[in-house]
């Protein structure tokens, strides 16, 4: 098969905080319900692994069977997007460095941010804490005492916002957000409001001393950065992100027509709008893959695109 753009399907997660919304928003077809995750990029053999429309593999199978698309220096795709649009707030969490997740739980950790589309007027995260010391910490936790320990921020609508490993963090009602983080799917709970599962008639799973073992004290968490916007050939790109062995992140909208390349892969996500890539129509929800050293693409249409993809260690 010769280098092309592919369609990427979405992956589906229920959750109980989701429901039709992310459907409606998105114009997605499932049988999964209530929805509250969509992985648009995702790749974890046997477990979330997204569909490649046309050739019959997933993800995961593309990456192994295609190296040269990729020319990735770690075994599995390093990257992975979804949406979000929580209809209640998130638990509250974090997820471990690489030492600690492989130790424990045969993983790799999962640094993270968010970009956040929308939210309405009260729209809220927590993100870091109160604690100065690790036994503060851990006697707050214990004591269940949320409000000295938690510390919450009003969303802000197009913001970025970093959440490295060690960082208490949780989405909240309403807020809907994307998310790049590496491909993992670690987290660890510390507080999840004593909501029942419905499948398992119990409260959820807390991981209290594992997130004490983890999380960053004092916090210093940075909290929500605006980046500027620059144009280039008729694109508004916006830059958050680019750290070689983890992620990188940019922002493109497209009024008419525009032009854009990047030597690496990359996955485009699009979040409003509709038009074509290459002669190729597109639309608002869906996710495509451009191979390695592909070439210039065209855009063209009213399109707001998210451009995720990964630089090697060692260039």
């Amino acid at each position: 098969m010769e280098k092309q753009i592919l369609k990427i399907s979405p992956y589906f997660e229920a959750r109980i905080w989701g429901g039709q919304r992310m459907l409606d928003t998105f114009n997605y077809k499932t049988d999964v319900f209530p929805v509250g995750e969509v992985y648009n990029v995702v790749a974890l053999p046997g477990e979330a692994d997204c569909p490649v429309e046309g050739t019959n593999l997933t993800l995961s199978e593309l990456y192994v069977k295609y190296p040269d698309w990729f020319k990735c220096d770690t075994k599995q795709l390093p990257i992975r997007v979804n949406l979000l649009d929580p209809l209640s707030d998130l638990s509250v969490q974090l997820h471990p460095d690489d030492e600690y997740a492989m130790k424990h739980d045969n993983s790799r950790g999962k640094p993270e941010a968010w970009v956040i589309l929308d939210t309405p007027a009260d729209g809220k995260i927590e993100f870091g804490h109160h604690a100065k010391t690790k036994e503060e910490f851990k006697k707050l936790a214990e004591n269940h005492d949320w409000p000295n320990l938690l510390k919450y921020l009003p969303a802000k609508k197009d913001y970025f916002i970093d959440i490295p490993a060690g960082t208490l963090h949780a989405i909240g009602r309403d807020v809907l957000t994307y998310n790049i983080s590496r491909n993992a799917d670690l987290t660890y709970r510390v507080y999840d409001y004593n909501r029942v599962d419905p499948n398992t008639n119990e409260e959820r799973e807390l991981h209290i001393d594992k997130v004490i073992d983890n999380v960053i004290v004092p916090d210093n968490s940075k909290g929500f950065v605006w980046y500027e916007p620059y144009l280039k050939e008729g694109c508004e790109i916006t830059d958050y992100w680019d750290e070689p062995g983890l992620y990188t992140l940019s922002r493109i909208k497209v009024q008419g027509f525009g032009y854009y390349e990047m030597e690496r892969f990359y996955f485009i996500t699009i979040v409003e709008g509709q038009g074509e890539i290459n002669g190729m129509k597109v639309s608002k929800g869906e996710s495509f893959f451009i191979p390695d050293s592909f070439g210039r693409l065209k855009f063209t249409g009213e399109l707001d695109m998210f451009v995720a993809s990964y630089k090697n260690i060692e260039q």
